[in-house]
């Protein structure tokens, strides 16, 4: 799992420093993760959007939950993590995705890009931004390293993704902390 930490950690540092464009890994061709200019935005919170929805809401909680959900012992977690970090249609929709895999799969990190203006409503409760995805994930590779078959497969997928701002229970002199929430992926 460290390896899942030092990406959350290197795409944190890139949606945190608004002049990074993109993030290298071993193969430059196909960065992990890319976002927009309209990420770079403080004042009406694009890039705590951003930020939530590839750190906290993909690489925290949908990459442990496809790989670990199943799990007798760490399902539970997988499945508490997702279930904060995804509400009502989007959460249903990957618990019910992930439901007839096998306990062991093989999930390496998805390439997501963040594309166009992320547009937060006045009220600062709802964002809306637009990405291309490329997911896939395996069947744990069988013996003599043949690929496990194929159990989700995106390439290049644009998805509009809704979030909701909703409180958290961390309050203090009145002020509560918030998150984003993914709530919604066409």
């Amino acid at each position: 799992m460290s390896w899942l930490t030092r990406l959350a950690g290197l795409a944190a540092a890139c949606v945190w420093l608004s002049s990074c464009t993109n993030l290298g890994t071993a193969a430059p061709q196909a960065p992990p993760v890319s976002v927009s200019r309209g990420c770079a935005h403080f004042q009406r919170h694009q890039y705590e959007v951003c930020y939530a929805y590839v750190v906290n809401d993909t690489f925290l909680a949908r990459v442990p939950y496809y790989a670990l959900g199943r799990d007798p012992t760490l399902g539970p977690s997988a499945l508490t993590r997702l279930k904060s970090r995804f509400y009502g249609p989007a959460a249903r929709s990957i618990i019910l995705q992930a439901r007839g895999w096998p306990r062991h799969v093989d999930v390496p990190a998805p390439h997501i890009r963040i594309i166009g203006r992320v547009v937060v409503s006045a009220n600062l409760a709802t964002a809306t931004l637009h990405t291309v995805e490329t997911w896939l994930v395996r069947a744990e590779s069988g013996t003599g390293g043949k690929p496990g078959r194929v159990l989700f497969a995106e390439k290049d997928a644009h998805l509009t993704i809704t979030l909701h701002r909703t409180p958290t229970m961390l309050c203090l002199a009145g002020h509560c902390l918030h998150k984003w929430v993914v709530v919604r992926i066409r």
